[in-house]
């Protein structure tokens, strides 16, 4: 921060993280038991995925044209309907007794949910100006990175000490109303995001897919691709390790996930000591180092349950540090459209990397098809640095100023 430059006030700050926390508190809660739900109501295991396979269809449908949306209508109004629409989702899944209804519910939280993604951050890092741009960036992904991992906690204890008086079904009809109390209460708490009146939805997803295509975008969009594959291996991996070393407690499986999360809530918050000003090195370092931990843990080097809470907070890390790097990338008026694309990316690198998991697990085994993969991780992160350094224009942040800001944007910033 400059000397005499006054610090960003709080406020919008904590109401951006007030609503990260809540939401992903839902989220948590919502994932804990909505398995549990649909087995209680007598769902087959063929139906219920072919009903999650749905539910998932719509949500990618959804995803490649949300920022789009939220650029061109404003960030705010798809926010508080994307946070409706999800909580309204949620609230008819847990309500519903036929699967007509919890099909619809399911479609509504995914749709809702993509909606939703990226509009708040969107709402806050518009608002930073041109001053100690990098760090304020990095200062607002960092609280709702921070915040989110947060909910996650709050999610899981929620279910832990709620799940004893309330029914899965209403828990999940909780977080509904959550949700929709939120979307309703986002005019209120944010301020208003005008959008692009003059400029089309189509013309926002060709703008972006064409500035993604480029080479400005490579070394970020290599480091989606390299950083999601060490998280799909630690979301896949953890529940079956520990299965097979500490038993099928289910009370257990909670307890480590509660630890797991507040690893990743701490790596986010450490986050802020790395040099935001070269994350095309930090954040394919912070890939490299989650993946250390998960091998040496599911070869028997390390203790289960510390390579998992190491990979955790390393993986919270990079995390955090990929989500100021891509924001510190994105302009103002397409931001959360090219966060959507990029977003669709990590999506199809998710689906990919399942369907390859699965094959590879029952073909050699867990340990081998976690080396496998995480050593195609640790390839594609080492990959970015030379990326970066052979595409000098990948190196360069967005500057509001530069790209004609407005005058209030070339002030100090706006993030109260």
């Amino acid at each position: 921060m400059h000397p005499g430059e006054p610090p960003p006030r709080p406020p919008l700050l904590r109401r951006y993280a007030l609503f990260s926390l809540g939401a992903t508190t839902a989220d948590f809660a919502f994932g804990a038991v909505f398995i549990t739900v649909l087995l209680d109501r007598g769902t087959d295991p063929g139906t219920l995925g072919a009903l999650i396979a749905v539910s998932t269809l719509f949500g990618l449908v959804a995803e490649a044209p949300s920022g789009a949306l939220g650029d061109r209508y404003g960030h705010r109004r798809l926010l508080s309907v994307g946070l409706v629409v999800w909580g309204a989702g949620f609230a008819l899944f847990g309500w519903a007794d036929a699967l007509a209804p919890t099909l619809a519910g399911a479609v509504l939280w995914a749709v809702g949910f993509h909606l939703h993604t990226g509009t708040l951050t969107a709402l806050v890092v518009n608002r930073v100006g041109v001053r100690d741009r990098t760090a304020r960036v990095a200062r607002v992904t960092r609280w709702g990175q921070v915040a989110s991992r947060l909910g996650g906690v709050a999610g899981a204890a929620s279910v832990m000490v709620a799940g004893t008086w309330l029914s899965a079904d209403l828990l999940v009809l909780a977080a509904g109303v959550l949700l929709v109390a939120l979307g309703l209460a986002a005019p209120l708490a944010f301020p208003p995001a005008p959008g692009r009146p003059g400029t089309s939805v189509a013309g926002l997803l060709r703008e972006s897919a064409a500035a993604l295509a480029g080479r400005r975008f490579v070394p970020l969009a290599v480091t989606v691709v390299g950083l999601t594959l060490a998280k799909v291996v630690l979301v896949i991996c953890w529940q079956p390790l520990v299965a097979r070393e500490y038993g099928g407690d289910v009370r257990f499986n909670g307890l480590v996930l509660l630890g797991m999360s507040l690893a990743l809530a701490a790596g986010a918050a450490c986050s802020r000591f790395a040099d935001h000003r070269r994350p095309h090195l930090w954040t394919p370092l912070g890939t490299v180092a989650t993946t250390v931990p998960l091998f040496l843990a599911a070869w028997g080097a390390l203790p289960l349950l510390v390579g998992l809470v190491l990979a955790e907070f390393l993986l919270g890390l990079a995390l955090a540090l990929f989500s100021a790097w891509e924001h510190l990338m994105y302009s103002d008026a397409a931001r959360n459209t090219l966060f959507s694309v990029m977003s669709f990316l990590g999506l199809a690198v998710v689906g990919a990397a399942y369907a390859v998991f699965g094959w590879a697990w029952e073909a050699w085994g867990i340990e081998t098809a976690m080396s496998a993969l995480l050593g195609l991780a640790v390839a594609i992160a080492a990959a970015v640095v030379p990326l970066a350094f052979a595409f000098p224009e990948s190196r360069r942040f967005f500057d509001p100023g530069a790209a004609g800001g407005t005058a209030r944007e070339r002030e100090a910033g706006a993030v109260e």
